[in-house]
C-alpha cells in the first residue's frame, strides 16, 4: 500500500493561531480547520511542547471557571537557512571527534541545543519527544515537516537547498548525517534507517527505526 504524507494539520493549526488577533478555543480551531477535536488537541499539545503555542485562561466577567484558550508564541524571525546550516557545520567541524563526520557532529550539536531549549528533561527522551524535537530542528534549517501516523516516517518538503541538491547530491548526504547525529544524540532509540531523496519534486522521506514500533 502506498504511504502518502498527511496534510500538515499542525501547520494549519499554527497558522490560525499566528494570524488570530485573540486567543482561540479548541472549538474555534475545529470549525476553522475542519479537523476533529482530538486531532486539534494533539497538535496543540505538540505545538506547546515545541514552544510555538501556549495556553491562556479566558478573560471573563461572569461567574464560572474560565475556559482554556490557545495563542501562538511570537517567534523571532527565522534565520536564513543557508546561514543556519553554515553555522551548524562550522561548529560541527570544530567539535568533530576523530573519524566523525562534520555532519554527524553538527547534528549532535543541534540536538543538544534543542535539549537545552526544552530544559534538558531529567527523564530519558521518549521516541515521540525525539521526533518532535527533530521536526523543530529541521524547521530551523528551513524544512516543512510532516509525520506518519505511526511516527516512523518524516516527510520533508520545501527544502531551501533543493536546487543545490539536484546539482550536488552531497547536500542530501549532509542532511542524512545531520539527522543521524541528531537522533543519536537524543538517545531515545530512534534512528534514521534511510533517507529517500526527491521521491517527488519537492518531497524527501526519512524512514525511522523506532524501539516502540515494529519494523515494516
Amino acid at each position: 500500500m502506498e504511504h502518502r504524507p498527511l496534510p500538515s494539520s499542525r501547520r494549519r493549526v499554527l497558522d490560525l493561531l499566528v494570524t488570530a488577533t485573540t486567543p482561540l478555543s479548541v472549538a474555534q480551531l475545529c470549525e476553522s480547520t475542519g479537523l476533529h477535536s482530538n486531532t486539534v488537541r494533539a497538535q496543540l499539545s505538540l505545538l506547546i511542547d515545541m514552544g510555538r503555542a501556549e495556553r491562556v485562561p479566558e478573560q471573563r466577567s461572569r461567574p464560572g471557571r474560565p475556559r482554556l484558550l490557545y495563542r501562538a508564541v511570537r517567534q523571532v524571525a527565522p534565520s536564513d537557512p543557508y546561514r543556519a546550516l553554515a553555522a551548524e557545520l562550522a561548529a560541527g567541524i570544530a567539535s568533530a571527534t576523530e573519524g566523525q563526520s562534520a555532519g554527524m557532529a553538527a547534528g549532535q550539536r543541534l540536538a543538544r541545543n534543542q535539549l537545552q531549549k526544552h530544559g534538558e528533561p531529567a527523564t530519558p527522551v521518549t521516541p515521540d519527544e525525539s521526533i518532535a524535537m527533530a521536526v523543530e530542528g529541521l524547521e530551523v534549517l528551513g524544512f516543512e515537516t510532516a509525520t506518519e501516523p505511526l511516527g516512523d516516517r518524516l516527510y520533508l518538503s520545501h527544502c531551501p537547498f533543493a536546487d543545490m541538491a539536484r546539482e550536488d547530491p552531497a547536500i542530501c548526504q549532509l542532511h542524512d548525517e545531520l539527522l543521524r547525529g541528531f537522533l543519536d544524540e537524543l538517545g531515545s532509540g530512534v534512528s534514521l534507517r534511510r533517507l529517500d531523496v526527491f521521491v517527488k519534486p519537492d518531497l524527501c522521506v526519512a524512514h525511522l527505526n523506532r524501539p516502540d514500533v515494529p519494523a515494516a
